[in-house]
């Protein structure tokens, strides 16, 4: 026999107590709301007042027959937060989990409690499709108007064409079609029933179907009035807005049992309430569960509470950036893979090349691009939707490094945003995951508040770590960090992160020889200059010195981030200038980008002795041998070397004499060194 949950078996006609659609609220909630009955009644048992067997009573009658319930659990509809009406879909996954816990005579009360609605009336849709069993009187009843007279309520008439709507978007989407019960509605098509309850209405499975996958019979049931429901946008009126998102809500679950009645709640909620927006777009019902989703980014998307139905946002984004069979194409997956998480993973991957984490991280910065922030590229109706939650804004820099102010879990995420406040420099960002998780993390760069770029991270795939640079952060409105954790189903975990100024445009310089020079020689010293900013720029490097032994000059280099130069100036003191005699030689780099990024290089320059250079010309030649020749063999002897008679002393060994006449003679003719001891 086919069951849900492949790890358990459970008692086949509740195997399906399906998923409530429960009332939700875009709004703010400012009211004095009282709590719904089945959180009241989870509160209780919780504290110890009630065992499971009462709790799941209780719940039952919440759902059920509410008007059955203890006095102290009653609460009218209206006096209820529209997001606590949503607790009826985990109160009934709870009593599934807990069937093998609960009391014999307890599972006895439960299963006739869900049998089929009883419906004296019947209508079929114009399509042939649906069967809708409705009462005209009694708790159950529905609004008996008859506008034109045919004997059939206006109100069946409507929820039937919003119902053959939905069976015909699904169809042309090319869905299945939900397994035929046998004619336990008292025919072959499908079944739609109308009771009193506090939700829109929820579909219930029945029995394993024809296929050898997972699939199941079901039928549907729709409040019997709608009246009292949350607000939408539909412009035929309130309550068949809500009707028409019933619809499609419902009947989708249905055709998902026809692929796989076994996934998770969180999939199933999100997908149904996603193919809200496809049938009736116009409705926009679903607004109202948006709240979790955008006000609790860091709750992961697999959560299997509430959570579920705000994530429609997850469905949105996969039919928006690839295309809207993408979700039927996951089901069809689904028949065969383990999860419905592999099978969208799978169909990702098969489609379009992506992977499921890099699909998801993307979405993670679409959620940034809504209502006053979206920018017309992302979400068709992102300007309607909310603003996702920033965990935390910082103004002044630098950031010194912290804690994220949110532990996202798996599949979820954390923004953190810094304003420039008036800085004029750049910015850089550090990102440090927890090293239990995989990260993405990316950094949006808003110019307005709807005009971003996008820039991902590229984080070290051991440690989690990266950083980014902006450079035009003075010209922005904000830049958001955000932080992915890509680690499905994991818990939460904390990255961390830092932000100091970072120069938009940046240099640095320095002397790479010694500015030592030879009187009336010329020595060429170095001039490094790199260009440390991260972006493009043309350096002007201005050269000059106190007694003219330089040229004055400005050389201009262009310069990509990170690329640097060396030039090399010529220093030439005039023949004669006595040894020791200096001069300031001021070297300056200068951003085109900026004109205030200077970074300057003061040194000095002083002549010293060249040895070797006998008649102090400023360089070794066959006149220093002539002059020596003079000064040791001449008649009369000639002039001793100059300025000081150590520069007479080629072979540096202390001493003037006919050694350094040969040495000469080989150096200039290519057999012999230089003086080793001259500085260059």
């Amino acid at each position: 026999m086919k069951v849900f949950c492949r790890d358990k078996v459970f008692v086949a006609i509740f195997l399906m107590i399906t998923v409530v659609l429960a009332v939700g609220s875009l709004q703010a909630e400012s009211a004095p709301y009282r709590i719904d009955p089945l959180s009241a009644i989870e509160r209780d048992f919780k504290a110890g007042q009630l065992t499971l067997d009462e709790k799941v009573l209780l719940q039952i009658k919440a759902i059920k027959k509410p008007t059955e319930l203890p006095v102290k659990y009653q609460v009218d509809i209206a006096e209820i937060s529209p997001a606590g009406l949503r607790s009826a879909t985990m109160a009934l996954r709870d009593i599934r989990i807990a069937w093998d816990q609960l009391l014999p005579s307890t599972r006895l009360a439960v299963s006739a409690a869900i049998t089929r609605p009883p419906g004296e009336y019947t209508y079929a849709s114009p399509s042939g499709f649906f069967l809708l069993h409705y009462d005209i009187e009694g708790t159950d009843a529905v609004p008996t108007a008859d506008a034109n007279s045919n004997g059939i309520p206006d109100y069946i008439e409507k929820c039937a064409s919003y119902c053959d709507t939905s069976w015909t978007v699904h169809n042309t989407q090319g869905y299945l079609s939900p397994p035929s019960d046998n004619g336990l509605g008292g025919d072959s098509k499908y079944d739609v029933y109308f009771e009193e309850m506090d939700y829109y209405g929820y579909t219930q499975g029945e029995m394993e179907g024809p296929e050898p996958w997972f699939d199941y019979t079901s039928y549907v049931s729709f409040h019997r009035n709608f009246i009292g429901f949350p607000p939408n946008d539909d412009p035929e009126g309130q309550w068949q807005g809500a009707a028409k998102a019933t619809a499609a809500h419902e009947f989708h679950h249905a055709v998902q049992y026809a692929y796989d009645a076994s996934e998770d709640l969180w999939f199933m909620e999100l997908d149904a309430v996603y193919m809200e927006d496809i049938v009736f777009d116009h409705v926009n019902d679903n607004y109202n569960y948006m709240g979790s989703f955008f006000v609790t980014p860091e709750k992961s998307l697999m959560e299997n509470t509430f959570h579920a139905y705000s994530a429609f946002i997850w469905g949105m984004f996969l039919a928006e950036k690839f295309d809207t069979s993408m979700m039927r194409a996951i089901w069809e997956g689904a028949r065969y893979s383990p999860t419905v998480f592999e099978a969208t993973g799978d169909t990702l991957e098969g489609r379009y090349g992506w992977t499921q984490d890099s699909a998801f991280a993307e979405f993670a910065t679409w959620n940034y691009a809504t209502a006053s922030r979206d920018d017309g590229l992302h979400y068709e109706e992102g300007s309607d939707y909310l603003h996702v939650t920033i965990g935390r804004s910082h103004t002044y820099l630098p950031t010194p490094l912290q804690n994220s102010p949110k532990s996202p879990a798996g599949y979820a995420a954390c923004y953190v945003s810094f304003i420039p406040n008036g800085t004029e420099d750049g910015l850089r960002v550090t990102f440090d995951g927890a090293d239990s998780r995989q990260w993405a993390a990316y950094l949006i760069k808003s110019f307005s508040s709807n005009s971003h770029e996008f820039m991902k991270l590229q984080l070290d795939p051991t440690t989690a770590e990266g950083e980014i640079v902006i450079a035009d952060y003075s010209f922005l409105e904000k830049a958001t960090l955000v932080g992915i954790n890509l680690t499905e189903f994991s818990s939460g975990a904390n990255f961390s992160y830092s932000a100091e100024e970072y120069l938009e445009y940046a240099i640095e310089s320095e002397l790479v020889s010694s500015p030592v020079v030879y009187s009336g020689g010329a020595v060429e010293l170095g001039y490094y200059v790199k260009n440390v900013a991260a972006v493009y720029d043309i350096v002007d490097m201005i050269v000059s010195d106190a007694e003219g032994w330089v040229e004055v000059d400005t050389i201009s280099k262009s310069l990509a981030s990170g690329q640097d130069t060396t030039i090399y100036v010529p220093v030439n003191p005039p023949q004669g200038t006595p040894l020791a005699s200096t001069t300031q030689l001021n070297f300056k780099a200068v951003s085109w980008g900026n004109s205030d990024i200077v970074d300057s290089v003061v040194a000095t320059a002083q002549v010293v002795l060249q040895t070797g250079d006998a008649n102090f010309s400023g360089s070794i030649n066959i006149s220093d041998v002539t002059y020596l020749v003079g000064f040791l063999f001449g008649l009369p002897l000639g002039p001793e070397p100059i300025p000081v008679l150590d520069a007479g002393d080629f072979n540096c060994n202390g001493q003037v004499n006919i050694s350094d006449i040969s040495a000469t003679v080989e150096y200039l003719f290519g057999q012999g060194d230089p003086p080793h001891c001259n500085p260059y």
